[in-house]
């Protein structure tokens, strides 16, 4: 048994957790693909308007490496992101 991929470089675990519940939850009602950008932007909207958290910044910059965590994490959903290629690899 392999063990789960780290969590993405600074980004809070707490966004990881949310980001992947709400990939779930996409997938789950009947998406075979979605934006990880959208699902980044709910987790904004919770952390905001839900939890009235006002202070949390949330980085554009981690929707890549959240949803290459994701589909790391659940292989079984893959192609559910579009990835493109990585300049820095």
């Amino acid at each position: 048994m392999t063990a789960p991929p780290s969590y993405p470089e600074g980004v809070p675990v707490e966004v990881c957790h949310s980001f992947e519940k709400l990939a779930l939850e996409v997938r789950a009602n009947g998406f075979a693909r979605y934006s990880a950008d959208a699902i980044l932007h709910r987790v904004r909207w919770h952390m905001h308007v839900e939890r009235g958290n006002r202070a949390f910044k949330a980085n554009n910059n981690w929707t890549a490496p959240l949803a290459r965590w994701f589909l790391k994490l659940h292989p079984e959903v893959a192609g559910f992101f579009e990835l493109r290629e990585r300049l820095d690899a």
